[in-house]
C-alpha cells in the first residue's frame, strides 16, 4: 500500500511539472503560434465589469502570477478569507455569505497568495484521487498506475489548478469514502462534517444518502436499520450546517445571510428552450457529463430497481450492501441524476458550470472506477456497443442544438479528449502494454495542451467558470 501511494504520488508530481512546462512553452510567441496558435485562438477582455467585450486574439499565453488567479469565484473566496462575512458593499460584500467558510479558513490559516492555495488545492487533488485509486480499484499495480495518470489529467482538471472549491471538496468526500469502506464513522462523520463546511451543493449529497438507503430498505426491508442510518448518516452534516450559519451569524447578526446572499443570483424554476453555456468550453464538456455520466446514471438507477428482486449472486452491481463500494456507487448516481435535474429545473437550458459539478465531483471518479472494475469482468464488446450508442446520441444532440458553431474548432477538443479518452479505457485490456503506453502518453500530453488552454484564458477573463 505504501509502495503504491509513493508511485501514485510521484506521477502527481511529474504531471503538475509537465503542465507548468507546457504552459512556459505557449507563453513562447514563436512556439505558440507555431503549435497551438495554428488551430485555436485565445480570449481577452476588454473594458471594465460594467461595460466590456469578451472577444477571441491571437496571442501566447499570460504570466502564471497571483493577480491572474483573482478572478470570478476566487476573487470572492480571496475576499472571504480576508474579512469573512462582515456587512459592506466593498470586496464583494453582498454575496460572500453564499459562499461556504472552510475553502477561505483554509486559505487565511496557510498564510497562501493565490499562486500558493492553487499548488494546495492541486495536492488535495492528487492526493484524494490516489486514495480513490488504491481503495476503490481493484486491479493490478501497472493499471492503477495508469489508470491514475489519466484520472489526474482528465480535460476537467483545470478546476484543481485554481483557488476554487473543488479539490477541497473531493478531499473531504474522499474521507468520508474512505471511512464508508473501512466501516469507520469517525472518518466518516469528520469528511461529512468539513465537506458539509465547504459548499452548498454538499446538500445534494445528504439527498443522495437519503435515496440510497431508500433503496437498502427496498431490496432489505429492514426499517429500524433505515432510521439508524439516516440519523447517523445525516447528523455531519446538520451540525456542518449549523456551523456555517452560526459562522456567519457571529458577523452578519443575521442568521439567513445566506438565503439574503443567493438572491442576488436569479433561481427558481425555468422552463428549457435549448440548451446553451457562457463558453463553447463549457458546453461541449457539459454535452459530454449529459451522454456519458448523467444518462447512464440514470440508466443504472432504473436498471437497478427493475432488478431488485433478482438474486445478487456472482453480479456485484446488484448487491448494493451497506458500507460498501456499491454503496458508494448508489450515492454517486443520485448525486449525478440530483444535479442534473436542478440544473434542468433552474438553469432554463444553460448549462454554465454544469461540467463543475459533474466532471470534476468526488462523485464521477467514484463512478467511474467501480465502472472500470465492472468493465475488466465483462466482454468488450457489451461496453463498446454503449459507447456507439451514447457517441450516437451525442452526436444528434449537437446536431440539433445550434449552439456553440461549427463542431470542429478548437474550442470543442476538450469533448472529444473525454471521448478518446473513454475509448481507451473501454478496449484498453485488449491492447499490448507497450502500444498502451504509447496512446497513454499521447492522451496526457493532449489533455495537458488542453487544460493549459482553459488556464490561459481563466486568466484572461474570458473562459467563466462560474
Amino acid at each position: 500500500m505504501k509502495r503504491q501511494f509513493v508511485y501514485l504520488i510521484s506521477i502527481g508530481i511529474l504531471n503538475f511539472f509537465l503542465f507548468i512546462g507546457v504552459f512556459k512553452l505557449l507563453q513562447n510567441e514563436k512556439i505558440y503560434h507555431n503549435t497551438l496558435g495554428v488551430i485555436s485562438e485565445n480570449y481577452e477582455r476588454i473594458g471594465g465589469w460594467d461595460n466590456y467585450e469578451i472577444k477571441k486574439t491571437s496571442k501566447p499565453f499570460l504570466q502564471i502570477k497571483n493577480d491572474n488567479f483573482e478572478t470570478w469565484d476566487a476573487a470572492i473566496y480571496k475576499c472571504v478569507s480576508e474579512r469573512m462575512y462582515c456587512p459592506e458593499n466593498d470586496c464583494y460584500g453582498n454575496v460572500r455569505a453564499a459562499f461556504f467558510p472552510l475553502f477561505p479558513v483554509l486559505w487565511k490559516i496557510t498564510f497562501s497568495s493565490p499562486i500558493g492555495i492553487s499548488i494546495i488545492n492541486y495536492f488535495l487533488f492528487i492526493l484524494s484521487i490516489a486514495f480513490l485509486v488504491m481503495f476503490l480499484f481493484k486491479t493490478t499495480l501497472f493499471n492503477k498506475l495508469v489508470t491514475y495518470s489519466i484520472l489526474i489529467t482528465l480535460p476537467s482538471t483545470i478546476i484543481y489548478y485554481i483557488p476554487y472549491t473543488e479539490a477541497l471538496f473531493l478531499f473531504t468526500m474522499t474521507a468520508a469514502a474512505i471511512g464508508i469502506i473501512k466501516k469507520k464513522y469517525w472518518l466518516f462523520f469528520a469528511g461529512s462534517f468539513l465537506m458539509s463546511m465547504v459548499r452548498p451543493a454538499s446538500v445534494f449529497i445528504l439527498i443522495a444518502i437519503v435515496f440510497a438507503e431508500l433503496i437498502i430498505l427496498i431490496k432489505n426491508k429492514n426499517y429500524r436499520l433505515f432510521i439508524n442510518e439516516i440519523i447517523f448518516k445525516s447528523l455531519p452534516f446538520i451540525i456542518g450546517y449549523f456551523c456555517v450559519i452560526f459562522i456567519q451569524y457571529l458577523y452578519t447578526g443575521s442568521w439567513s445571510a445566506m438565503i439574503e446572499a443567493q438572491k442576488h443570483w436569479a433561481g427558481g424554476v425555468q422552463v428549457v428552450k435549448g440548451f446553451s453555456d457562457w463558453s463553447i468550453e463549457g458546453f461541449g464538456l457539459s454535452s459530454f457529463a449529459i451522454f456519458f455520466v448523467c444518462l447512464p446514471a440514470l440508466l443504472f438507477t432504473l436498471f437497478l430497481l427493475i432488478n431488485r428482486n433478482k438474486k445478487t449472486k456472482g453480479d456485484y452491481i446488484l448487491n448494493i450492501k451497506n458500507y460498501d463500494i456499491g454503496y458508494l456507487l448508489l450515492i454517486s448516481v443520485f448525486y449525478l441524476i440530483g444535479i442534473f435535474a436542478f440544473t434542468l429545473i433552474t438553469s432554463g437550458g444553460n448549462l454554465h458550470s454544469f461540467f463543475r459539478f459533474t466532471l470534476a465531483s468526488p462523485f464521477f471518479y467514484i463512478a467511474l472506477l467501480f465502472f472500470l472494475n465492472y468493465l475488466y469482468e465483462k466482454p468488450v464488446k457489451l461496453f463498446f456497443s454503449i459507447f456507439i450508442i451514447l457517441n450516437v446520441l451525442l452526436i444528434l444532440f449537437l446536431n440539433f442544438e445550434d449552439y456553440g458553431g461549427g463542431r470542429m474548432q478548437f474550442s470543442f477538443f476538450g469533448l472529444y479528449m473525454f471521448i478518446a479518452t473513454g475509448l481507451f479505457l473501454i478496449i484498453k485490456k485488449i491492447i499490448s502494454q507497450p502500444i498502451q503506453i504509447v496512446i497513454i502518453i499521447a492522451l496526457i500530453i493532449l489533455n495537458t495542451i488542453w487544460n493549459t488552454y482553459l488556464l490561459n484564458v481563466f486568466f484572461s477573463n474570458g473562459w467563466i467558470f462560474t
